[in-house]
């Protein structure tokens, strides 16, 4: 069937590049965005897949989330966030998939929008999120699919697989970006707090509240290991799911918050959760609402060894950011039950073993069997690394893999060295 002039010429009108294609994946019509931008007019005939990813193989069978493929059963719009490899570098793509009825509610077409997203990939990139494996790629089509909508959000997963980071690639994609994103620690999530945070605290004695989360422009409010409410706690979120609105505990006056949630849990079996008691059955099935399981890093694998340079380049010079196949090798060997924190860990501490240079197998080998003795770390480094660090010294030690007793004792060590390096030059 061919596309009439009339239809060709609202889809020329449209900025973004759209294809109209037939349900076996033929394009019917490239409109003049798709084709100024991807350099393309013989596209008659030819597969969507091949226009866009120049591969002759449907999307589904080369690991990627075809949106169409998910119109065609749910025949609503669908959409996929993807990465894709190009010279120099790569870029991510999202793929909207919307259907164009008949008369009778079949589909005749589905008009495909494509946008180059710089800034999916920046915020990515910014979050330490990397997406070689499938797996990485599941969860952030997931996202991108709820990202636009006003719904809460629950991401499960193991500790230290990174839910925290996907909770900020989300707010960052969301209609929400230019406001706030507010993390509740739940295992120290108290009433008081609850409302000081949400509510305000009292300006004196019996006084209204002020600067809470209610009178801010609406962001994201994430708790983080949702599980760890109390019950009280636990009904409080749930209203405020279902209404918008929070109340201070005595009170009969309730204040509007127009704050997006999203929760997290590392529980190990999160459908339990409601049967063990420790979630509200109610409260679950609002969670619910978009749930999305981040898998561990032992089955994200591809992920690895662009994680493991992306980390050394955070916590080093850049010089040392390089991996070779035989460390590469070494890494992709390890279980990492404690996932991207755990490989971080080792990463760090190995960095600290090979002084400065390049990490070896056998760097990596010695973090993990032995703890790091005061002799390991060469004082210099330590210096360098207390220069950079904005946290507590509890944090920097746990950074380092050190206890906070070995570092204060490198430390003073350290700049003993330093004056007397200096009154010697002098």
């Amino acid at each position: 069937m061919a596309v009439n002039a009339e239809f060709q010429g609202i889809l020329d009108a449209l900025e973004d590049p759209r294809l109209l294609v037939r349900s076996d994946y033929t394009v019917a019509y490239a409109n003049r965005a798709f084709r100024q931008r991807f350099g393309i007019d013989d596209f008659e005939g030819r597969k969507c897949h091949e226009l866009v990813f120049h591969d002759l193989n449907p999307c589904g069978s080369c690991g990627r989330i075809c949106p169409m493929d998910k119109s065609v059963f749910s025949r609503q719009v669908e959409r996929a966030l993807e990465r894709e490899l190009v010279p120099g570098g790569e870029r991510f793509l999202e793929l909207e998939s919307v259907p164009v009825a008949a008369a009778d509610g079949s589909p005749v077409y589905f008009m495909e929008r494509i946008r180059i997203r710089d800034d999916a990939q920046n915020a990515a990139l910014r979050e330490g999120i990397v997406s070689r494996s499938p797996a990485t790629r599941r969860v952030l089509n997931a996202i991108a699919r709820v990202a636009a909508l006003n719904v809460p959000v629950l991401f499960c997963g193991p500790g230290g697989c990174g839910k925290q980071s996907f909770t900020r690639f989300l707010h960052e994609n969301s209609r929400r970006a230019v406001n706030a994103l507010v993390k509740l620690d739940c295992t120290a999530l108290t009433d008081e707090r609850f409302e000081d945070e949400l509510l305000g605290r009292p300006a004196k004695l019996g006084g209204s509240r002020t600067g809470g989360l209610a009178s801010r422009p609406g962001g994201t409010l994430y708790f983080d290991e949702v599980s760890a409410l109390t019950p009280g706690l636990q009904r409080r979120l749930l209203t405020l799911l279902e209404s918008g609105f929070v109340r201070e505990a005595g009170s009969a006056q309730s204040v509007a918050l127009d704050w997006r949630v999203v929760c997290s849990t590392n529980a190990k079996d999160p459908d339990r959760l409601v049967e063990s008691g420790v979630l509200r059955e109610d409260l679950w099935l609002r969670l619910c609402v978009a749930r999305i399981d981040v898998p561990p890093l032992k089955e994200r694998r591809e992920d690895i060894g662009e994680l493991a340079e992306l980390i050394l380049r955070r916590t080093g010079d850049g010089e040392s950011a390089e991996i070779s196949p035989e460390v590469l090798a070494v890494l992709l060997k390890r279980s990492w039950p404690g996932n991207i924190r755990e490989l971080e860990c080792a990463l760090m501490r190995a960095q600290l073993l090979a002084g400065g240079g390049k990490i070896r197998p056998a760097d990596l080998e010695a973090a993990r069997y032995s703890e790091l003795s005061a002799d390991d770390v060469c004082g210099d480094t330590l210096l360098e690394e207390e220069s950079r660090w904005r946290g507590t010294r509890a944090g920097l030690a746990r950074r380092m893999g050190l206890s906070e007793r070995t570092l204060y004792r490198r430390l003073q060590e350290a700049r003993e060295l330093q004056q007397k390096k200096e009154t010697e030059e002098k």
